[in-house]
């Protein structure tokens, strides 16, 4: 690692292609600690995450996954089922007849929209401080690139809204360990059009993606998942999912939701076509927006 010449600070190396050797994270960060003692270190100030959740996410990646399975899993988690049905008897999923059993759930709106309901609810359950104006722009952030990712990516086994809601849990352990702390770092790379993954790395030894890879891994997720967390700042390395999870986050934050990093290639204006494309598209753009809101009004 070498300084920089002008401003005194360590150049830190990063994965250029793939998300690498998981298993160690000194060699890309500005402490020699092994990954798995950094991500423990940050696991256990992050949220409880429902485990019917992290199981239906490795579950529904199989083409092949039945109805009643995916009913049955979620029912072992009677708070998650209440608040789905919740979700699902609401104005955002309204449909003619009241919802009153998950099976009957996923008959009506389909299983790809209810393991939507599902991941959404389990992640909301886990917020803390949701009153705070930085948990509510990352909570936003975070719906916003899911729903922009899931109508733009083409896959075959749909993944997009999975991965762009959850790319950003490396944020919210940030926050659970270093509080406004580091809600000041990120206004502060923010106003300045500072690196804001540099300054992570700098202050706590690692970056909001390869955090999120990390954390999701921990959890037991498919690889793909972790690898469109890690790499949704890296272009054109991480593969389809990652480039769509990268196309949410940046038009997310380009509507005004949350601050996941962007600002710098948003001020520049240096787009990719497709991020280019949806950005001029100004009525697509309060679709979104309106729908954010709406999923926000649901859980309320």
């Amino acid at each position: 690692m070498l300084p920089d010449a002008e401003s005194g600070r360590v150049e830190i190396p990063r994965i250029p292609s793939g998300f690498g050797d998981k298993a160690v994270v000194g060699s890309v960060s500005t402490v020699g600690t092994p990954g798995g003692m950094v991500v423990s270190q940050f696991l256990r100030r992050l949220p409880s995450f429902s485990p019917v959740a992290v199981k239906l996410m490795a579950l529904v990646a199989n083409e092949d996954v039945s109805f009643k399975e995916v009913a049955k899993l979620i029912s072992l988690d009677p708070a998650l089922s209440g608040e789905t049905l919740r979700m699902a008897n609401s104005g955002l999923y309204a449909r003619r007849q009241e919802i009153v059993s998950v099976l009957h759930a996923i008959a009506i709106v389909g299983l790809q929209r209810l393991t939507q309901i599902v991941v959404t609810a389990a992640l909301w359950r886990g917020i803390p401080n949701r009153t705070s104006p930085f948990m509510k722009a990352w909570w936003r952030h975070s719906v916003a690139t899911a729903l922009i990712g899931d109508q733009t990516a083409v896959l075959p086994v749909d993944q997009a809204y999975t991965a762009g809601l959850l790319h950003g849990i490396g944020q919210l352990a940030l926050f659970e360990h270093g509080g406004q702390d580091y809600v000041q770092l990120v206004n502060d790379s923010v106003t300045d059009g500072l690196d804001l993954m540099g300054n992570e790395r700098e202050a706590y030894g690692t970056d909001h993606a390869e955090l999120a890879g990390l954390i999701l891994e921990a959890w037991g997720l498919p690889e793909v998942l972790q690898d469109a967390a890690a790499l949704h700042h890296w272009p054109n390395v991480g593969g389809k999912l990652a480039d769509a999870v990268q196309l949410g986050c940046v038009v997310a934050e380009h509507i005004g939701f949350g601050a996941c990093g962007c600002h710098r290639q948003l001020a520049a204006g240096e787009f990719s076509g497709p991020v280019a494309e949806i950005i001029e598209n100004k009525p697509m753009l309060d679709v979104f927006a309106t729908e954010v809101n709406s999923i926000e009004c649901s859980l309320a």
